[in-house]
């Protein structure tokens, strides 16, 4: 049931003292919003009929909360209240859904730093002081300036699915607004050029069936759960990120750190979306290192690389030349899965393809983890020459000129970085700067390695032709390429 929880008061402290009475005397099976209605309503300011001035609109936003804290939340305040003057229920809420909202999926952490938490929240030190001596929140890690900051996730005590309070302190909205609208064009300046697909992100919906899939599918997996819920929740909050980082030059938005699980879901206009994938690119692209590497040399981001990729010599071998037909047929990673198989090594695809992944592109050193040494081994043994030449690529395990500011070597990603950039040049700078120019205003979103697009077979048709046409002229190799989500008829 939909709780319109909506206080207007004249004073900031008539409205934090109605807050308090109303977190205090609900549980949060009254207070949550209905998942099928996470959307951003509007309300008018009566202050502005008052006056007789224009309608003005005002955003209603929805903080993501454990159930396990706010179901804890008024012994909680009690803790926390007395060491923070002016202390309010709502700024204490808002800095519990910043570390959901941000929680990696990858390793659940969060990694924020104070001065971006107390933008969002007045006196937001405090309050995460108070969130971690009373053990909701544990701190990890050693910020480093410029470099590192530190990592935040909730106890084992508190972690629970994620619930839905609504915002309703206008003084904090219109703060959030004004701090999420200045990064939002600091961000536009990152992705000059680019700017298109943060018109088409803006037009992207989400299907309320995704609810009864999320309730049904990942009823156990509460880390899964919380992810695809904070995901679906900032799209429908209409909280966009676009930015394109400095490193890698990949394309990043609120759908390329989506759970892929979530992307059946997406609509545009009411229609379900198409993704067109290069099928295991980064292996894929791997394999200009074994042809023709003095090509790349534009991408490279160190002298040393640069050299030399100029005078490597690759040899003409068996092993090089089966490892590029793999790769190029799309069928690498279930030719390991068989093979780590006849070694005693049984996993899944998206497990060979992680081990594999990390193969290619973790430091040149014994793995400490004993599948992942199994795995190189075998790898090696089939690949020997490729297995020289990507070593020799990902360089020497420690080197004073590649060590960071925190004493870590970092040599060894400049494979990995490597092929980020020539996928990110080919996608974001010949891929869709033709889409653009062939298919006018049809929408069109990189996922990477991959394009979102409406679900058209003229459409789908002529990206897929795009893709395969400019991937083989740079790389000299036709790739595979996948359509997923295509439904004919729609």
């Amino acid at each position: 049931m939909k709780n319109n929880l909506a206080i207007q008061t004249n004073s900031s402290e008539q409205e934090d003292s109605s807050l308090s009475v109303a977190y205090k005397k609900t549980t949060h099976a009254d207070n949550v919003v209905s998942e099928l209605e996470i959307t951003t309503t509007e309300t008018i300011n009566p202050a502005s009929r008052q006056r007789g001035s224009k309608k003005k609109t005002e955003k209603f936003y929805r903080q993501l909360v454990p159930v396990k804290i706010y179901d804890e939340l008024p012994v909680l305040e009690d803790a926390i209240r007395p060491y923070i003057k002016g202390y309010k229920t709502v700024y204490l809420l808002e800095m519990i859904s910043i570390i959901a909202w941000h929680i990696r999926k990858d390793d659940g952490v969060a990694r924020l730093q104070m001065d971006f938490l107390k933008k969002q929240v007045p006196q937001g030190d405090k309050y995460m002081k108070g969130l971690i001596s009373n053990k909701i929140v544990i701190r990890t890690g050693q910020p480093i300036k410029g470099d590192k900051c530190y990592e935040y996730s909730f106890t084992p005590k508190y972690q629970s699915k994620y619930i839905e309070v609504p915002l309703v302190d206008m003084k904090l909205v219109r703060r959030l607004d004004l701090l999420y609208s200045k990064i939002e064009r600091e961000n536009t300046k990152k992705i000059w050029g680019h700017s298109r697909q943060k018109e088409f992100l803006k037009q992207i919906t989400i299907d309320a069936g995704f609810n009864e899939f999320l309730k049904s599918r990942w009823t156990g997996n509460i880390n899964q759960y919380n992810n695809i819920k904070a995901s679906a929740t900032r799209l429908l909050r209409k909280r966009y990120f676009c930015t394109i980082d400095d490193t890698s030059r990949r394309f990043h938005s609120n759908v390329t750190n989506m759970s892929k699980d979530l992307r059946p879901f997406l609509r545009v206009n009411g229609q379900p979306l198409v993704n067109i994938d290069i099928k295991n690119s980064q292996p894929y692209l791997s394999t200009l290192l074994l042809t023709h590497p003095e090509k790349v040399v534009g991408f490279v981001i160190d002298d040393k690389l640069d050299r030399l990729l100029k005078t490597i010599k690759i040899p003409k071998s068996r092993d090089i030349a089966h490892y590029i037909d793999l790769v190029t047929s799309g069928g690498i990673y279930e030719y390991l899965m068989a093979e780590f198989s006849k070694k005693g090594l049984i996993m899944d695809r998206k497990e060979t393809k992680k081990q594999v992944l990390r193969i290619l592109f973790a430091r040149n050193r014994e793995p400490k983890d004993e599948i992942n040494l199994q795995a190189r081994s075998i790898f090696m043994k089939i690949f020997p020459n490729v297995h020289q030449v990507f070593f020799r690529i990902r360089g020497p395990m420690r080197e004073k000129k590649y060590l960071n500011s925190h004493n870590k070597c970092v040599t060894f990603r400049r494979f990995a970085i490597l092929l980020q950039r020539i996928e990110s040049k080919l996608v974001l700078d010949v891929i869709m700067k033709r889409v653009y120019k062939e298919l006018p205003g049809v929408f069109v979103l990189t996922i990477h390695d991959s394009i979102l697009t409406v679900n058209d077979r003229e459409v789908v048709d002529s990206i897929f032709k795009i893709m395969e046409e400019e991937l083989e002229k740079f790389v000299g190799f036709t790739p595979t390429i996948k359509i997923e989500g295509f439904c004919e008829g729609n």
